[in-house]
């Protein structure tokens, strides 16, 4: 599980979180499929996809990171979904490849496990990025 977090977490190291974006990167939070203007990256082994690529101005908004081929990006699944608030992570929802889905509310700097699904599948509310 711990290899799944640092490759999750990893692939926000490669792009700054997302803070504020325009409307239509808004949209691509919620897209199943990757968007033009992605940025791809490879961590521990497995090909990934981010959008937005880049933070924008403001403390509010998302992130999505995909997995599989680079080749086939249309065929790349949806990895997490990082929700900004405030400039912290304060919802992070996907699935662990091969494994469960998880929903993970953070609040005050810690993981709210009672509103969370799966929480032994959330990082520690300190392993996760912050939008600028």
């Amino acid at each position: 599980m711990r290899i799944f977090g640092a490759v999750l977490l990893s692939s926000l190291v490669l792009v700054a979180g997302c803070a504020n974006p325009p409307p239509q990167q808004q949209a691509s939070c919620e897209s199943a499929s990757v968007p033009a203007g992605a940025v791809f990256g490879v961590r521990e082994g497995m090909d990934i996809a981010t959008y937005p690529p880049s933070a924008a101005s403001g403390p509010s908004g998302c992130q999505r990171v995909w997995y599989g081929q680079r080749q086939r990006p249309e065929a790349m699944q949806v990895l997490a979904t990082y929700h900004f608030e405030n400039g912290h992570v304060r919802r992070l929802v996907g699935r662990v490849p091969g494994g469960p889905a998880y929903d993970c509310h953070y609040r005050d700097g810690g993981l709210e496990e009672a509103r969370s699904q799966n929480p032994a599948s959330c990082p520690k509310a300190s392993e996760l990025p912050r939008a600028n």
